[in-house]
C-alpha cells in the first residue's frame, strides 16, 4: 500500500511537472509575467518566491497550473487554484491576452508537447536500457483463425488494422477490439511484405477495469522476441513509432467511447492510476517507465479536448478569435468556462466512481 501511494505521487508529480513546465517555458520565451507556478490544487501546502514568479505546492495532488498575469477568464478556476484571485491585467505588453494569437497558442499548447516529448524520451530509454521486443510469432495454434488466414511462426507483425503496431501488446489490443470483424494484417516475411486477413474468434476474460467477464478477441499466435539494445537512431524510431501509436489508440478510444464500442465504465481514476503504478513498479524500472510515458500522453489528448478550461478549449477560443477578427467577450468566455469546469468536474467524478465500484463490488 505504501510503495503504490508513494509510486502514484511520483508518477503524477512528474507529468503535471512536465506538463506546467512547458507552459511556464513557453510564457517566458514570449515574455508574459508568470505570477505562480503550483504542483497540484487547492490550498497552498509551501512554496517559495523567486523573482515575480511564487513557486509552490498544494494540498490535491490531481493537477496543477501556472497563473499568468492578464489571462481574463482565470476567474472559474480560482477556487480550484487555492481561492487566489486572478492576477490582474497590468496593461502591459506582458500580459497573456495582450500577446498575438501565435504566442498564446504557442504557451498554451506548449504543455501538451511537454507531454508527447516526455513519453517519446520515455520509449527511447526503454528502447535502449531495455531493449526492443518485436511482435513476431513464435508459434501458430492448429485449426486458429491466424493459421486460417495464411500467418506463420517468424512472422513479423507490422500492422493490425491499418494501424502500425511495435510489440505484442499493441497487437493484443488491435485483436481484442475485433470480435468477429475481418482484420488486416499486414507482416514481414523474410524481407516481404506480406497481406493477410484474419477473424479473431471470442474468447470469455475477466476485465479488471468492469470487474466482470467479457468478450475479446483472440487469432491463435504467441507473440514477442527481444532483439536487444536498440541503437540511437533505431531507439529514435521506436520513440517516436511508440508515441504515435499511443496517441492514436487513445483518440480511437475516446471515439469509440462516444459511439457506444466501448463501455464508459472503462474510464479510470486515480485509484486505477495507483494500482497500475504499483504493479507496474513492482515489475521493475523500465515497466514503471513505459506506463508514465503511456498516461502522460493520455493527458495531452485529455487536455486538448476542446473544453473550456482544459488547453484545448482555450485553443478553440483562440481559433474563433483568428475567424472572427476579434476576441469573445469576457463575459462570454467566462460563462463557457463555467460549463466546461462542470464538465471536466463530472468526468472526474464518473472516474473516480468506476474507481470505487471496481474496488468495492468487483
Amino acid at each position: 500500500m505504501i510503495l503504490t501511494i508513494a509510486v502514484t505521487m511520483l508518477v503524477l508529480g512528474v507529468l503535471i511537472f512536465v506538463h506546467e513546465l512547458g507552459h511556464f517555458m513557453a510564457a517566458k520565451s514570449v515574455d508574459i509575467e508568470v505570477s505562480r507556478f503550483s504542483i497540484g490544487l487547492g490550498p497552498k501546502m509551501f512554496g517559495v518566491q523567486r523573482g515575480e514568479t511564487e513557486y509552490i505546492f498544494s494540498w490535491i495532488p490531481l493537477g496543477g497550473y501556472v497563473k499568468m498575469v492578464g489571462m481574463a477568464d482565470e476567474e472559474v478556476t480560482a477556487k480550484l487554484e487555492g481561492g487566489v484571485e486572478p492576477s490582474p491585467s497590468s496593461n502591459s505588453d506582458r500580459d497573456f491576452d495582450a500577446k498575438p494569437i501565435w504566442a498564446r497558442a504557442w504557451v498554451l499548447s506548449a504543455g501538451v508537447m511537454m507531454n508527447w516529448l516526455f513519453a517519446v524520451i520515455a520509449f527511447i530509454a526503454i528502447a535502449i536500457g531495455q531493449g526492443v521486443n518485436e511482435p513476431r510469432i513464435t508459434s501458430v495454434v492448429e485449426g486458429s483463425p491466424a493459421e486460417r488466414a495464411g500467418l506463420r511462426a517468424d512472422d513479423l507483425i507490422r500492422r493490425v488494422d491499418g494501424v502500425v503496431v511495435r510489440d505484442p501488446g499493441q497487437v493484443i489490443i488491435g485483436v481484442e477490439r475485433s470480435v468477429g470483424e475481418p482484420i488486416e494484417i499486414v507482416v514481414d516475411r523474410g524481407g516481404e511484405k506480406l497481406e493477410f486477413v484474419a477473424t479473431p474468434e471470442g474468447i470469455e476474460r475477466f476485465n479488471e477495469l468492469l470487474g466482470e467477464f467479457g468478450t475479446v478477441g483472440r487469432i491463435g499466435v504467441e507473440l514477442g522476441q527481444y532483439t536487444g539494445r536498440a541503437s540511437p537512431i533505431e531507439a529514435i524510431v521506436e520513440g517516436w513509432g511508440n508515441a504515435t501509436y499511443w496517441t492514436v489508440t487513445i483518440v480511437q478510444f475516446l471515439g469509440d467511447l462516444v459511439t457506444g464500442r466501448s463501455s464508459a465504465r472503462e474510464v479510470g481514476g486515480p485509484i486505477m492510476i495507483g494500482e497500475i503504478s504499483g504493479a507496474a513498479a513492482r515489475a521493475g524500472f523500465w515497466a514503471l517507465l513505459g506506463f508514465m510515458a503511456i498516461i502522460s500522453i493520455n493527458l495531452a489528448v485529455f487536455n486538448l479536448l476542446p473544453i473550456p478550461v482544459l488547453d484545448g478549449g482555450h485553443l478553440m477560443f483562440l481559433g474563433i478569435e483568428a475567424i472572427r477578427g476579434k476576441a469573445l467577450s469576457i463575459e462570454q468566455r467566462l460563462r463557457l468556462t463555467t460549463v466546461g469546469m462542470a464538465l471536466v468536474v463530472g468526468i472526474m467524478l464518473w472516474a473516480v466512481g468506476n474507481d470505487l465500484i471496481r474496488v468495492f463490488f468487483r
